[in-house]
């Protein structure tokens, strides 16, 4: 069964579960945007191989497509954009998250930090612990050569990619997902 996204890509359910299986197996957080281009992917490389006589089956004899089409996909969002973004797109950027983070829908409280691209969201009482007393606030970061990530506000502290689009939709999905990681909806993702 395919499934269409209004205006984007076009996957099935089956290829959607497979990219959804191999996330839980990477260090990074995955927008719902990168998720689906990696569903489609998978799907076009499921249906190519099956051109081919390649049942679906075979590909985990030699590759994991899944996963493969997921790193293929977030790459284009986590290495160095070119050309690298300007201050002012990042500034533009972190603002959108800001206003995304604190909007009626997400509802999070973003508190002032130290650095200027750099945005403190106060912890919920199932955010995870991290921090040298487990109280840090979470701070997710944009880069100009680089993407989006979210670590502990503590010196030391893990650092994990959330690949999603450097535009105001993709700080949407952001917002979104650092919601559920402030909520403790995914566990601890520095522990991964």
């Amino acid at each position: 069964m395919n499934t269409t996204v209004v205006d984007g890509p076009v996957f099935s359910t089956e290829a959607y579960a497979a990219v959804e299986k191999a996330a839980t197996s990477l260090r990074s957080l995955y927008a719902p945007s990168v998720m689906e281009q990696a569903a489609a992917l998978l799907t076009d490389l499921w249906a190519v191989g099956e051109r081919h006589g390649v049942e679906r089956k075979e590909w985990g004899w030699a590759v994991d497509l899944a996963s493969g089409a997921l790193e293929v996909t977030a790459s284009r969002y986590t290495n160095t954009p070119v050309p690298e973004r300007t201050g002012e797109q990042v500034t533009a950027l972190s603002r959108d998250l800001r206003e995304a983070l604190t909007s009626a829908e997400i509802g999070l409280s973003v508190v002032p930090g130290t650095r200027k691209h750099m945005t403190v969201i106060e912890r919920l009482p199932k955010t995870p612990r991290g921090g040298l007393h487990g109280d840090a606030n979470l701070v997710v970061g944009l880069y100009s050569n680089g993407g989006w990530d979210i670590s502990m506000n503590a010196d030391g502290a893990s650092v994990v990619p959330i690949v999603a689009p450097a535009t105001t939709a993709g700080a949407a999905e952001v917002a979104a997902v650092v919601r559920a990681v402030a909520r403790g909806e995914l566990g601890n993702p520095f522990r991964r």
